[in-house]
């Protein structure tokens, strides 16, 4: 039915090989960047409380800033 060439074999399992590999990446990569912009976003609206700054920054626990108000 197919009549591939001497190499086409190669040609192909590297295609399958770099297109899973691209998909995963660009899967992860997708998914740390929502993942960030959904943190950052409610440390702006004062929904998840956090202390420092920058790379120190800290997401102080519910449990702690909780027990400070009462």
């Amino acid at each position: 039915m197919f009549d591939f060439a001497p190499g086409w074999g190669w040609l192909l399992l590297t295609y399958i090989v770099g297109t899973g590999f691209g998909l995963l990446y660009g899967y992860n990569y997708a998914v740390r960047r929502v993942t960030e912009k959904i943190i950052d976003s409610l440390i702006e609206q004062k929904m998840l409380k956090t202390q420092g700054h920058g790379s120190d920054m800290e997401i102080i626990p519910w449990t702690e800033w909780v027990n400070e108000e009462n």
